[in-house]
């Protein structure tokens, strides 16, 4: 390199005697802010070793790869690994001082950022280097003024910079794929490179990262590239959009109604085989993207893609995990989600308490023995947590057969409870509260037009002045804060929108109509699906008291959910007592 065509780039000193042995460390991220390429960094290192006379041993290059983090740099890696098997730990300062003096080495580099743009990180590599006696040296910024403390504030301001840095270009990225994320199939840059798309005004379905299970991804243009190292100009913008897997599809679905029925990961793992082992279920369920809607940037994508479920399965999905992972770090759990309890065989799990001890209750729990001998099967009974843990001490209640509980809850409910004349008060005040519910929406959504209708005049105004004025950053911050407004508003509105009911709705709640639904509800107890009579028993019974072969059952009596009644749910139902009954067991 006679011409030393970039010597003048670079720092003109060397804190290195001449004949020192060095390595060279050239990264290139591959992004456009990229200062100077692999190769050059080569032949700028090349140059300042052969101007100050220092020995090159080895070059290690990390190339086009875009990541702050050092865990995905081989090159850096493996020069870390060499030095660390090469050189010990020097703790003892003049000791190390003299290695250096005696046995100089050092680590080139074109400047900072090329170790690691987070400060924490860099210094971590820069000083177990140093550790060893290692002089490094940066091309572009001397710190190495003979002042130890200056050369350290020096760094410590290099280090500062590169952080900053990294945080803009981060930055820039995440609005660049924010942006991306949000492409609908109507925009003229997309038609630009498109024009045979079939226009709906959703969006693509372009999001950065894998492909979940149940999708694939299809390429398609959205650009083509101004700058990119390593690009032709012009050269296409080919990006991936999630679009169904029909292989896949069907087998998700199975998964998620399994689930939404009550099936266990290994249950759903046994009839799909969507992943090697359970393991990957945690991720799977609770990956909103199967509802057709994603979370990016803190913001949602509503109808980002093609639904697999309602949006009803996953929330409940959802709000059975938070449970079970309540239940592992030993927090209070919602019994009616309580682990145990929705994958036990027993019908009335979590229900049956024990008033043995006046003023108190304690949790019956289910179990089972070996029946007696010559007759087959097992014997299965509710015994009392405190009457067990207290070997009959605290209290002294009997056990009860879970089968003559279940036949005796059934026989109740059949009798007593799932008849024309009990539900249909029930209907009339369900019917009230709809049309009460739906009033007061209709009344709030007035109010809240109003508003957004002043809102969107706001927004005009700014512009207007914008285009007059110019751009001013309070009139920016204004227009900001007025968007924000807008869109609360219409999520407001949105979901008053849900809350209204249509009256002809109101008015099927018939005689006919509950008395359909009391006879499918009959029919249900009376069968054999064990896990569909548990939810039906759970939406009547609020618990069950044992006491002296007593039974007391208490009655929330919330209306049934979508899977049988689907216009009536949410509703307050908090005016109603608790009913109760008495049977004998």
């Amino acid at each position: 390199m006679s011409d030393n065509r970039y010597l003048h780039l670079v720092r003109q000193d060397c804190p290195l005697p001449p004949g020192t042995h060095v390595v060279v460390y050239c990264r290139d991220s591959g992004g456009d802010e990229q200062d100077r390429s692999v190769a050059q960094q080569i032949d700028v290192a090349r140059e300042y070793c052969q101007h100050h006379n220092l020995v090159l041993d080895q070059v290690y290059v990390d190339e086009s790869r875009l990541s702050s983090n050092t865990e995905k740099r081989d090159a850096l890696q493996e020069m870390l690994s060499t030095m660390r098997r090469r050189f010990k730990h020097i703790n003892d300062r003049y000791k190390r001082e003299k290695a250096s003096r005696e046995n100089p080495f050092g680590v080139i580099f074109w400047k900072s950022n090329r170790l690691g743009r987070d400060s924490i990180e860099a210094t971590s590599i820069k000083t177990d280097l140093r550790l060893r006696g290692i002089t490094i040296v940066d091309l572009v910024t001397s710190a190495n003024t003979g002042n130890a403390a200056v050369d350290a504030l020096i760094e410590a301001f290099q280090q500062w910079k590169d952080e900053q840095d990294l945080e803009e270009i981060s930055q820039n990225a995440k609005r660049g794929l924010a942006q991306l994320v949000g492409t609908r199939d109507n925009d003229p840059e997309f038609l630009r490179y498109n024009p045979d798309w079939e226009s709906t005004g959703g969006y693509l379905g372009i999001r950065p990262g894998g492909v979940p299970t149940g999708f694939k991804g299809e390429r398609v243009q959205v650009g083509v590239y101004e700058r990119k190292k390593g690009r032709k100009s012009g050269e296409p913008r080919v990006v991936q959009r999630l679009v169904p897997d029909p292989e896949m599809w069907e087998r998700c679905y199975l998964a998620w109604e399994m689930r939404h029925a009550g099936a266990s990961y290994g249950e759903v793992h046994k009839a799909t085989r969507l992943f090697r082992n359970i393991n990957g279920y945690d991720t799977f369920f609770a990956n909103r993207i199967y509802t057709g809607d994603i979370i990016y940037g803190g913001k949602l994508y509503k109808e980002f893609v093609p639904a697999l479920i309602p949006h009803e399965w996953f929330e409940v999905e959802q709000k059975r995990q938070a449970e079970n992972a309540n239940k592992h770090n030993g927090k209070p759990v919602d019994r009616n989600h309580e682990p145990r309890r929705v994958g036990s065989q027993y019908l009335l799990s979590g229900l049956v308490f024990c008033g043995h001890v006046d003023g108190e209750e304690h949790p019956m729990n289910a179990e089972s023995i070996p029946g007696k001998k010559g007759k087959r099967g097992n014997y299965s009974f509710f015994i009392c947590s405190a009457m067990k843990n207290s070997r009959g001490q605290t209290c002294q209640a009997k056990r009860v057969s879970t089968r003559a509980l279940d036949e005796t809850l059934i026989e109740n409910l059949l009798a007593h409870v799932l008849t024309l004349e009990n539900l249909r008060p029930l209907a009339q005040n369900i019917a009230r509260s709809l049309e009460e519910r739906s009033h007061d929406a209709g009344t709030r959504i007035a109010v809240l037009e109003d508003q957004l209708a002043e809102v969107k005049q706001s927004l005009e105004n700014i512009l207007d002045a914008i285009e007059k004025m110019g751009y001013a950053s309070h009139l920016q911050q204004r227009y900001d804060q007025r968007k924000r407004e807008e869109e609360e508003l219409l999520t407001e509105i949105t979901t008053l929108h849900a809350l209204q009911v249509n009256p002809r709705q109101i008015a099927q709640i018939s005689d006919e109509a509950l008395e359909g639904w009391i006879n499918t509800m009959r029919a249900a107890l009376q069968g054999e699906d064990k896990s569909l009579i548990r939810r039906i028993i759970q939406q009547f019974v609020g618990k069950i008291v044992i006491k002296e072969g007593t039974g007391t059952l208490y009655y929330t009596f919330p209306f049934p959910d979508d899977l049988y009644m689907p216009s009536f749910r949410d509703l307050d139902l908090r005016g109603f007592e608790p009913l109760t009954s008495t049977v004998r067991l």
